[in-house]
């Protein structure tokens, strides 16, 4: 299994756990714990039923010892039956000359450890140190516990314990060095104190409390530390402190300044754009840290800086400047940064990448976006390769590109690995969780569960807008409408403080779903006036026309209803973009139709939608869902005078409105399967 983790989770850095969908799974006793993860480290490679044998047992393998482990395999794949039904296979695999455990890498937790140890090392060299130390943070926090610590008795799992236990040492100790980077001090006197004792040959971290020391104003006790720390050395080992630390030393008795602030000059408004985009999610602040450094970069003719800020401007979606000036702004911008730059260098192809998704999502398009993704492969650069599949993804968003966009979104989450950006993985998360929305998959609040514990161990702003908006969605399907309304409101509050255009769009979106389903279309026919003309919407959103054409059909203004159909529909109905949002908008048109009595109409977005009956219908990232596609075709059917048709469609979306668990949904149906079905009795 590749590219996604379909809510399993192999843990093994603390208590060994296999969670799937967040519920800890019953493994059995100890041996069979063990035969699971003496595959789980082999790395998707077959481990011969010998070597487990001989791991298991040692040179004391009773005679049967093979039959033994035969049948420890067919209990786990009971146990493991959960984590089968997610992954869409048997996880234990028969491969000659054994098994096999059948994974994505980013399931076990030592394996995002180790990607994010390794990135926040590669932040720390390239003079990073705020994102260094984000990176070290996310990847500590993922301990619970000594590694493999109940399979002592087992040499492998030993050895492996023993390897992780020193990158997790590796690791703090190249957090500490970000924090000191980034011109901590005081606060991580304590921890070092403890850190030097517990490893009193570790040189590095005597550098680093005396640093901590001094910047905590302690000059007498960071000298003394150095006396403590060769006394130490020369008694355990023999050996006089290495010169790095003696250059520690006679800094601090010249009182070198220096040593007072952060040795790399990381902070500035560049670093704290990607600080607050990167490892924050947080839009609104990343724009205004990276208009600084552009202005700042364009001024001293800084090329690469000029870059690094126009890529942090463009964020994380396509399309976040809607206004017409915003857009050709950032587009001369992007072209002016990639002037700059050379050619070969890799914020060239970033910023192409960027350029491409711009202007494929405006035209409703995606040749140029999978042009380029194409190019990151080939260049096997992962941070442009993870934005290329990101932006792709977002030009993708119709209804007829379902399995590509699922196949995008499991490749994001599988080269976040290789990025060490967290943002990656989450996006990649998002995604997939929102495809699964919109193919109605029954697995899709699963994902979105992962989702949610992924932001619970640490907030990324722009995912957790997306995550609450989906979860208004959720409370509208159950009928809770007061509590969804509720809900919406402090949604789109979090989308104003991200800094994310699509949040009174999206609100926009809940109320009209809450009301439509109240029976209260026509009150929110104001909201829709003012939102049809926002400059916040996408300039492929025509959902809202589509909303108002059938808003003033329900209140009975026929005339504002035509006016809005006849601006929607224009010459062709087949000439509206694909966009997120075109299933909402052949969803309204459809009301409208049938309430104008405009068979035309009707039986165009029958021919146009009928393709997609399937599907549900749902509004942008999914944050509102109207129901079964089935629906709309069977309203269609209806104002085309062919009710044995719309007869059919309501009863399919009767059905498959139960499965989406969408209540509201099903009563609308039910309401419009009765009249059909009256309409078909009476031969009219």
């Amino acid at each position: 299994m590749s590219g996604i983790s379909h809510g399993v989770d192999f843990r093994v850095l603390g208590p060994f756990e296999v969670a799937v969908g967040g519920t800890v799974l019953d493994l059995g006793g100890p041996r069979l714990r063990a035969l699971l993860v003496l595959l789980g480290i082999a790395d998707g490679r077959a481990v011969s039923v010998a070597a487990l044998v001989g791991q298991l047992w040692g040179p004391r393998a009773p005679h049967d010892a093979d039959r033994t482990v035969r049948t420890y395999v067919s209990r786990l794949r009971k146990y493991l039956q959960p984590a089968a039904e997610a992954l869409g296979g048997d996880p234990i695999v028969t491969r000659a000359p054994g098994y096999l455990l059948r994974l994505d890498p980013e399931v076990i937790d030592a394996v995002r450890f180790e990607g994010l140890a390794a990135a926040g090392r590669r932040a720390l060299d390239a003079g990073q140190p705020v994102l260094a130390a984000e990176r070290l943070v996310a990847a500590l926090n993922l301990w619970r516990g000594p590694a493999y610590g109940e399979f002592s008795d087992v040499a492998a799992l030993d050895a492996e314990s023993i390897r992780l236990a020193r990158l997790r040492q590796n690791a703090v100790e190249d957090r500490i060095a970000a924090n000191l980077a980034a011109g901590g001090g005081r606060e991580l006197v304590a921890e070092l104190e403890a850190l030097t004792f517990a490893h009193p040959g570790h040189e590095r971290l005597w550098g680093h409390l005396m640093l901590a020391l001094y910047r905590a104003g302690r000059q007498a006790d960071a000298l003394r530390t150095f006396q403590r720390a060769r006394l130490l050395l020369l008694e355990e080992s023999g050996v006089e402190p290495s010169p790095e630390l003696s250059v520690i030393q006679r800094r601090i008795l010249s009182q070198d300044k220096k040593l007072l602030a952060p040795e790399t000059g990381d902070s500035g408004p560049l670093t704290d754009g990607e600080a607050a985009l990167l490892g924050k999610g947080d839009l609104r602040t990343s724009r205004r840290h990276f208009e600084t450094a552009y202005n700042l970069a364009e001024q001293a003719g800084d090329g690469e800086s000029l870059a690094r800020a126009m890529l942090g401007l463009s964020g994380l979606w396509v399309h976040e400047h809607r206004t017409a000036t915003g857009t050709q702004q950032m587009q001369t911008r992007l072209r002016t940064a990639l002037s700059a730059v050379g050619k070969e260098s890799p914020l060239a192809l970033r910023l192409r990448v960027r350029l491409a998704g711009e202007i494929d999502y405006r035209a409703s398009r995606h040749s140029e976006i999978l042009a380029v993704l194409e190019e990151t492969r080939l260049a096997d650069d992962p941070v442009a390769h993870a934005e290329a599949l990101s932006l792709a993804h977002h030009c993708l968003l119709g209804p007829d590109h379902g399995r590509l966009r699922q196949t995008l979104a499991r490749e994001l989450i599988g080269e976040s690995a290789r990025t060490g950006r967290r943002g990656d993985r989450l996006m990649g998360l998002v995604w997939h969780t929102v495809d699964l929305f919109l193919a109605g998959h029954p697995h899709a609040e699963r994902r979105l569960g992962e989702l949610r514990q992924a932001l619970a161990e640490d907030d990324f702003l722009a995912a957790r807008f997306v995550a609450d908006a989906l979860e208004v969605m959720l409370t509208i399907r159950a009928g809770r409408f007061d509590e969804a309304e509720r809900q919406a409101q402090v949604c789109a509050e979090l989308g104003e403080t991200v800094g994310d255009a699509d949040a009174m769009g999206w609100y926009g979106a809940h109320l009209v779903a809450i009301r439509w389903f109240q029976g209260r279309l026509e009150e929110v026919l104001p909201l829709l006036d003012r939102l049809v003309h926002s400059s916040t919407l996408s300039t492929v959103d025509n959902s809202y026309f589509a909303a108002r054409a059938a808003a003033a059909a329900v209140a009975g203004d026929r005339r504002k209803a035509a006016s809005s159909l006849a601006g929607l529909v224009g010459s062709d109905l087949a000439e509206l973009p694909r966009s997120s949002t075109w299933m909402v908008s052949m969803n309204g048109v459809a009301e409208a139709a049938y309430r104008l009595g405009d068979a035309e109409t009707a039986a165009r977005v029958y021919e146009l939608l009928s393709p997609f009956a399937d599907l549900p219908v749902m509004a942008s990232l999914a944050v509102a869902c109207f129901g079964s596609a089935h629906y709309p075709l069977g309203v269609a059917a209806m104002a085309m005078g062919a009710p044995e048709r719309a007869v059919r469609h309501l009863h399919t979306a009767i059905q498959h409105n139960l499965a989406l668990a969408h209540w509201p949904a099903v009563a609308v149906c039910e309401e419009r399967y009765a009249e059909a079905t009256a309409l078909l009795r009476s031969g009219r």
